[in-house]
């Protein structure tokens, strides 16, 4: 796709079909992931994560689930990202990570050398991915609540589940999948920052 075009076609995909992307899909995102500049080129640093057991995703929900428990929680965190009807309360739980069929989770080693250089990185990988998986016509969006959320609740720290390198904690996630509907190109009403010269 031509990257004009693609940038256009950028957007974060809430909603999934229930079908899975190929293994010559996953294999892309995953090179143009590790074509992603990563500080002082320690690749070694960064670690990813293929997740498409829906068990799994879910029991990592569960710090999610607790910390979005009160309305008033998901008002303030999800703002307008999110149907605030779909975060509810009592027996029936959401798949926070939109029921994507693939989450990659990106962990980066726990570092205090070049300290907030790990989030530079983690950043970089998955925005990489975001873009060819949109270059696939795939949609995905980045993934953070339920990792922060884990953090914040380490009784509910279902981090051993990734099976990580030693040294190393997951940062942030890219959920994949086709999206319900089709990718269309987006036309900016006005721009989104603000922009200062000097």
């Amino acid at each position: 796709m031509e990257f004009e075009k693609l940038i256009h076609m950028r957007q974060s995909t809430r909603k999934y079909q229930d079908t899975q992307i190929t293994e010559e899909q996953l294999a892309r995102i995953i090179d143009a992931a590790n074509r992603a500049p990563v500080g002082s080129n320690l690749y070694k640093d960064v670690h990813l994560t293929v997740v498409q057991n829906q068990d799994i995703l879910l029991k990592l929900c569960e710090a999610a689930w607790q910390r979005f428990s009160k309305r008033q929680n998901v008002e303030e965190i999800a703002g307008d990202t999110i149907d605030k009807n779909e975060i509810k309360t009592g027996a029936q739980k959401p798949n926070l990570f939109y029921g994507a069929p693939t989450v990659i989770f990106v962990s980066h080693r726990k570092q205090d050398l070049q300290p907030g250089i790990e989030w530079a990185n983690v950043t970089s990988v998955v925005n990489q991915m975001h873009l060819a998986a949109t270059d696939l016509g795939l949609g995905s969006v980045y993934m953070w609540g339920a990792l922060e959320s884990m953090r914040m609740i380490p009784e509910l720290d279902h981090t051993d589940l990734l099976q990580l390198p030693e040294d190393f904690e997951p940062l942030i996630a890219l959920a994949l999948g086709y999206p319900e509907e089709p990718l269309e190109e987006r036309t900016m009403k006005h721009p989104q920052f603000g922009v200062n010269r000097i």
